[in-house]
């Protein structure tokens, strides 16, 4: 298994286990995985769509206390893309 299909099997195992977390919780954790994953410099596009992804449900999360479940699916979405995409 290469780094980025590492990255993105731990993001989705983090994105799981956010999503029942209180809001503030959840942001706190994702973030601190969006830097480790932003650190790996991957010149994937899909990385960068999957990181877009996440930074708009990490924002909502802060911004507002809560993300609707369609930003929740679509960087699960962009996880599991990744994830095939890379394996």
């Amino acid at each position: 298994m290469n780094k980025e299909s590492q990255l993105a099997s731990a993001a989705l195992d983090a994105l799981h286990g956010a999503r029942g977390l209180p809001a503030e919780k959840a942001a706190s954790i994702l973030r601190d995985f969006l830097d480790s994953i932003r650190s790996s410099n991957s010149n994937n596009s899909r990385m960068t769509e999957a990181t877009l992804s996440l930074e708009t449900l990490i924002q909502k999360l802060e911004a507002e206390g809560s993300a609707p479940d369609d930003d929740w699916q679509s960087s699960i979405e962009s996880m599991l893309s990744l994830a095939y995409e890379v394996s």
